[in-house]
């Protein structure tokens, strides 16, 4: 459908004439075809044209503010819209996009895109997908994927305000991973708020009503005491429906902790970190016990003298605030959490870990303590048999509230430079197919070389200026994309992925869970009842 006539070209920037009576939206696709080649366009802006004298425009606002009707003599000459473009792509004669070349001539026409247009853009080809190409405010049958094995090493930023759809994107992603053909890919979630299990409401779904939850789902839980598989109950219009879960008890003992888990969360400096070492080699497996149970003045003596006792009651009074109470990390378990976890991300499992009751500390160190055992089992791996590294799946880890972790603020204490695992990983996970999905509703407290590594950003509803200029700064495609960005209603995304192939940032209608999860169930409807019964592996 015609919608425009180009009236202005110039670098990158289209501006064409609305059609009278035609409704454009902005972050809208639009093409121009000429000389066969085909450009399509992203509109991000819009500008009455007028020809109007001053005197014209007061003496006609005057008579609409009377009521009274206005005639105005050659109107679509001397008053008329024009709506602002960007170049994104261009499609030549052989079918094959590239980035712009040229720009369309003059009086050209501005056309809608149809079916076959988005075809030619390859916006498919991926295997992971996430959502319908959006023209506008409206979806289109054209479904936007990203190609896992590209995409994972080097990282996902999802960035939005609260509300604006994160948790169902984190569901619709971990069900493009559950779904996949092979298990060629795992994706680990520390859950805070026990959204993804079975959702984030009571008439909502989550990642357990999936039928490929029995194969494909790792849970991790204060709801069993021993390695089991929960039964979760739902009914589904009349009929029951039963899917059995693996799920592992949320239990770490202090002997499976290391120095390293402490010093990888950032928090210690460099004299705090020397006296974890020295407790660990004086008092081997006992060392955390030691330090937490044995007053300073009796650490000062038994290490003697190595460690000030300022020191040591820093360091005591640090660790208690990762430990917590005892409810996840405690003296003496029967389980071991991270050979279990490593064993799910191996078999290119979703693992879920499900700590809503965790402190902020105990999240730390549990998150820090799992990502840092990943990591570090992938590098070695690959330096001692990289033949078995090779069969090794992708592993995706996220990182929720990231800028908690990777701001300048956490990152640097007295002018002192602390790395942690994120910030390792964000640097060097790209060589060893291990990435981190960054999830953050300040991108701009980010430090930048984050920003920068991550080369693939789903920028859902972000109002706030410091985080989306942030976003648009370190970002191809995005140089006209403000007041779009500003102006997302929620579940909409625009979405840069060169690593996966897609040539601008492309407008996107994010899946809603639900529809993924009625469609996997053949299409019926849920009723959402539900009961949990744990039942031992045999």
């Amino acid at each position: 459908m015609e919608i425009g006539v180009v009236v202005w070209a110039e670098g990158l920037t289209v501006k064409f004439r609305i059609k009278s009576g035609v409704f454009v939206e902005r972050g809208e696709l639009v093409k121009v075809v000429d000389r066969n080649v085909k450009f399509i366009l992203r509109v991000y802006d819009f500008k009455p044209e007028s020809l109007l004298t001053p005197a014209e425009i007061a003496r006609l606002s005057e008579k609409r503010e009377r009521g009274e009707e206005i005639v105005l003599y050659d109107r679509n000459i001397r008053l008329y819209d024009t709506a602002i473009a960007t170049i994104v792509a261009q499609v030549d004669e052989d079918g094959v996009v590239r980035g712009p070349t040229s720009v369309p001539a003059l009086f050209t026409q501005v056309e809608s895109l149809e079916a076959k247009d988005l075809a030619q853009l390859n916006l498919d080809t991926g295997d992971l997908p996430l959502g319908y190409v959006r023209v506008g405010h409206r979806a289109s049958n054209k479904i936007v994927s990203l190609n896992g094995r590209k995409v994972i090493p080097h990282h996902i930023l999802v960035s939005g305000v609260t509300g604006a759809g994160k948790s169902n994107l984190g569901r619709v992603l971990a069900a493009a991973i559950m779904m996949a053909e092979e298990p060629i890919y795992s994706l680990v979630l520390f859950d805070c708020e026990s959204e993804y299990f079975s959702g984030p409401t009571p008439d909502s779904m989550g990642l357990a009503h999936l039928p490929e939850a029995e194969d494909r789902l790792f849970y991790v839980t204060g709801k069993v005491v021993r390695p089991s598989k929960i039964e979760f109950k739902f009914e589904f219009e009349g009929e029951e429906r039963i899917h059995r879960i693996l799920a592992h008890p949320l239990e770490v003992a202090y002997s499976d902790l290391s120095p390293a888990d402490f010093s990888m969360t950032g928090e210690f400096s460099g004299p705090q970190e020397e006296l974890l070492w020295l407790a660990r080699r004086v008092m081997k497996e006992d060392w955390l016990s030691f330090l937490l149970n044995t007053s300073a003045e009796g650490i000062y003596r038994r290490l003697r003298g190595l460690a000030h006792k300022n020191t040591i009651n820093t360091v005591k009074r640090k660790l208690r605030y990762l430990l917590g109470d005892g409810d996840i990390f405690r003296e003496f378990c029967d389980t071991s959490l991270f050979h279990a976890v490593l064993n799910a991300v191996g078999m290119g499992k979703v693992v879920l870990i499900d700590i809503p009751h965790a402190t902020e500390g105990e999240e730390k160190l549990l998150s820090v303590a799992v990502t840092r055992r990943i990591f570090k089992t992938y590098e070695e791996l690959r330096k001692v048999s990289p033949s078995d590294w090779e069969k090794l799946p992708y592993t995706l880890i996220t990182v929720e509230e990231a800028h908690r972790y990777l701001s300048k603020t956490s990152l640097t204490s007295g002018g002192e430079v602390r790395e942690n695992i994120f910030s390792i990983i964000s640097k060097r996970g790209r060589k060893y197919k291990v990435g981190a999905l960054y999830i953050t509703q300040m991108p701009g407290e980010l430090i930048e070389p984050v920003v920068r590594q991550t080369l693939t950003k789903i920028i859902l509803p972000l109002p706030t200026k410091p985080d989306y200029t942030k976003i648009i700064q370190y970002s191809p495609f995005l140089d006209e994309a403000e007041q779009e960005i500003k102006t997302l209603d929620r579940g909409e995304a625009l979405i840069v992925s060169p690593i996966s192939g897609l040539r601008f940032a492309v407008p996107v209608r994010i899946f809603k869970f639900e529809d993924i999860a009625v469609k996997r169930l053949r299409g019926e409807r849920l009723a959402y009842r539900r009961s949990i019964r744990i039942t031992p592996v045999s």
